[in-house]
């Protein structure tokens, strides 16, 4: 097996694991909405991050960045929000936990997605 057969084979797997964790996240939003007082935030999130883990499906680095995004707001809004009992503390911990997860994975595909292309602009120069 080649470098290059490895890295890619790598950036599927970050990419299927981030798509995973997209979609994840999406339906909890999506299942959380309509017990939270900012429903239309909830909504929106949840969809954002159903269309980023189809853009990240499709294998661009924008669902990627996109989906990192997100999780760098639901990194920073735990520590805002306010919580309601034990149930709202366990759910929101385990978004948290989610979330930083997401952040992580999609570092590690741009990572991915850029060692990729600059081994095949040395495979190309080395052609030359």
């Amino acid at each position: 097996m080649s470098s290059t057969s490895a890295v890619g084979s790598a950036l599927t797997d970050r990419r299927r694991l981030l798509t995973a964790l997209a979609m994840a996240l999406g339906l909890i939003e999506l299942a959380d909405a309509p017990t939270i007082s900012f429903r239309e935030g909830a909504l929106a999130f949840g969809i954002l991050y159903l269309a980023r883990a189809l853009w990240t499906r499709r294998g661009s680095v924008g669902g990627p960045i996109l989906v990192g995004a997100l999780s760098v707001f639901e990194i920073q809004g735990f520590f805002q929000w306010a919580r309601g009992g034990t149930v709202d503390w366990v759910a929101q911990i385990s978004v948290l936990m989610l979330s930083t997860l997401a952040l992580i994975v999609a570092l590690a595909v741009l990572k991915g997605a850029y060692d990729a292309r600059t081994a095949q602009r040395s495979i190309a120069r080395a052609d030359a």
